[in-house]
C-alpha cells in the first residue's frame, strides 16, 4: 500500500484515528490511539512508545530484577511499526481503524524480543525450504452472567455461568442458545473487520464457547486470534457481562471443573499448494515430511509447554485426570489427551492438531515454538517414534510426561537445544526470567496458593488480562 493507497483507504472507510496494536511477551496488547495525520506523518517507521510495554509482566509491573541486550539505555523508547497489509476499519466506531505493529528499534530493525517478529522468522526459515504453512485456531473461553466490574467486587466468588446446564454438556443446544445474543454480536463485529470463521459451539464446561476461526498463514493467524480476543472482551463489556480466557476457573470440587485451551491445526504445502503432508502410497498416507515435523515437535514438547501454557493458571488444567486437558507427551491418531494429533486419512482433512496450548498462551509464541520444533525435526531427519498405546484418559499426574509445573517447564527449557538454537540463548533466557518472576510473584502474593484451588491471586491477574 503505497501513501496514495493508503489515503484512499483511509477517505472512503472515514477514519479519523488509528488503533495500534502489538504484543508483548505475555500477550496483552498494547499501542496507542493515533490521529490519521500523526499516524500517516510518522510511517513508515511507525511511533514511539515506551520500552516498559515490552518489559513488563502480565499485570504491568516491570521486569527489574533482569534485562535483554534490546533494551534501549537512554531513551527508554522502542517503535511500533505498522504493518500496512493489516489495516482494517473497526465496523463497530466508524471513525476507527485498527493496525498491527511490530516492536522495532530507531532504524526500524525489529527486536528479537517482539513475538510477532519471532513467528515471522521461523516462517521465513520455512519459506527458505520452498515449503509453506496454513495455520487455524480453536479458541475456548468461559462466559458469565455478571460484569467484569461486579466479579471483582465479590473476589469472584459469585460466578454464574451463561448456560442452561450448570454442570455443563459438549454442544449443549440450549447451552448454545442462552449465549447466541452474545456470539450474535461477535460474529457481526469479526465479520466486520473481515475476518473469517468457521463455526462455534457450546464446549464441556459450564458456560464455556468455543470458536473455530478459518486457516489462514501463520502470522495472519496470529494477527487474527489477538483481534478477535480483544473484540470478545470488547462485547462483553458492552453487553454488561464478563468473558474470560483464563484456562482454569471452576473451583476444585466443582461438578464437572473444565479447562479451556487453543488448539492449532496447521499443515505444509510445497511451491505448487501441494500437501508435503499427505502421501498416498504411504500406509498410514503420511509423507516423510510430516513424519519428521512431527518427530520435531515431540522431542520438544517438553521445553515447549513454557511458551504453550506460561502461567500460573495454565498448569491447572492438568490436575484433572477425568479432563480433557492434553498432558501426555506423544502423538496419537485420534484422542485429546495426548499433545499431538495427526489426520492423514485423506488429502483434504491432513494436518496436525495440537492440544497442549492453553487458551491464555501468546498466539506468535506458539506457532513459533510448534514451527521451530518441526523445522528442527526437518532439519534432523528425526524419526518419529510409535505412536501412544495406551488410553490418556484417566492417568495420574505421576504417569504424566510432560513438566505439569511452571517450575519444571522453565528448567526443561533452558536445557532444550531445540528452541534455544531456533530462538537464541539471550531469548530463551530472559523468557525463563520471566516465568521464573511469575512464579515468585505468585508464591509472594496469593495467600491460597495450594495445589488444589485456583486463588483470588490467579483470578486477579489473569481473568481479565490474558
Amino acid at each position: 500500500m503505497n501513501d496514495e493507497d493508503l489515503l484512499d483507504y483511509l477517505d472512503r472507510h472515514h477514519v479519523d484515528e488509528v488503533r495500534t496494536h502489538a504484543t508483548t511477551l505475555d500477550g496483552p496488547g498494547v499501542g496507542q490511539y493515533i490521529h490519521r495525520e500523526k499516524f500517516f506523518h510518522c510511517l513508515p517507521a511507525g511511533h514511539v512508545i515506551s520500552a516498559r510495554a515490552l518489559e513488563m509482566d502480565i499485570y504491568g509491573a516491570p521486569h527489574t530484577a533482569f534485562g535483554h541486550s534490546e533494551r534501549p539505555t537512554n531513551s527508554g523508547e522502542v517503535y511500533l511499526r505498522p504493518d500496512l497489509g493489516t489495516l482494517i476499519s473497526d465496523g463497530t466506531d466508524a471513525k476507527v481503524g485498527h493496525i498491527i505493529c511490530d516492536f522495532t528499534n530507531a532504524v526500524g530493525q525489529p527486536l528479537k524480543m517482539c513475538p510477532r517478529s519471532t513467528l515471522k522468522t521461523m516462517v521465513q526459515r520455512l519459506s527458505e525450504q520452498n515449503i509453506y504453512s496454513l495455520a487455524t485456531c480453536h479458541l475456548e473461553f468461559f462466559l458469565f452472567r455478571e460484569s467484569f466490574d461486579q466479579l471483582k467486587q465479590t473476589d469472584y466468588c459469585e460466578l454464574t455461568p451463561l448456560s442452561a446446564n450448570q454442570p455443563g454438556g459438549l454442544s449443549h443446544i440450549r447451552n448454545a442458545f442462552l449465549v447466541k445474543p452474545f456470539m450474535d454480536e461477535v460474529i457481526k463485529r469479526i465479520e466486520w473487520k473481515g475476518i473469517a470463521w468457521e463455526a462455534w459451539n457450546d464446549e464441556a464446561g459450564a458456560g464455556q464457547i468455543g470458536l473455530s476461526l478459518a486457516p489462514n498463514d501463520p502470522v495472519k493467524m496470529a494477527d487474527t486470534v489477538v483481534r478477535v480476543k480483544q473484540v470478545i472482551y470488547e462485547v462483553a463489556c458492552d453487553l454488561n457481562v464478563s468473558a474470560s480466557f483464563m484456562p482454569q476457573v471452576t473451583q476444585a470440587g466443582s461438578p464437572q471443573p473444565a479447562s479451556s485451551g487453543m488448539r492449532i491445526q496447521h499443515h505444509l504445502v510445497d511451491a505448487n499448494g501441494e500437501s508435503a503432508f499427505y502421501d498416498e502410497s504411504s500406509i498410514d498416507k503420511q509423507s516423510p515430511l510430516m513424519k519428521q515435523w512431527t518427530a520435531g515437535n515431540v522431542a520438544s514438547m517438553k521445553s515447549a509447554i513454557s511458551y504453550l501454557c506460561p502461567t500460573i493458571n495454565a498448569y491447572r488444567r492438568f490436575q484433572n485426570a477425568s479432563g480433557l486437558a492434553a498432558d501426555t507427551l506423544s502423538w496419537l491418531a485420534d484422542s485429546k489427551r495426548i499433545a499431538i494429533k495427526t489426520r492423514s486419512d485423506s488429502l483434504k482433512t491432513c494436518r496436525i492438531e495440537h492440544h497442549l496450548v492453553s487458551s491464555d498462551a501468546n498466539p506468535y509464541l506458539v506457532l513459533a515454538t510448534i514451527y521451530a520444533g518441526g523445522l528442527a525435526g526437518i532439519a534432523g531427519r528425526l524419526e518419529l517414534a510409535e505412536q501412544h498405546q495406551n488410553l490418556a484418559q484417566g492417568l495420574s499426574c505421576s504417569q504424566l510426561d510432560l513438566p505439569n509445573t511452571m517450575q519444571l517447564a522453565t528448567d526443561t527449557l533452558r536445557q532444550d537445544d531445540i528452541l534455544n538454537d531456533a530462538f537464541g540463548n539471550e531469548q530463551v533466557e530472559y523468557w525463563a526470567q520471566t516465568r521464573e518472576h511469575e512464579w515468585d510473584t505468585y508464591q509472594r502474593n496469593a495467600t491460597e496458593n495450594s495445589h488444589a484451588q485456583t486463588s483470588l491471586w490467579e483470578f486477579q491477574r489473569y481473568f481479565e488480562n490474558v
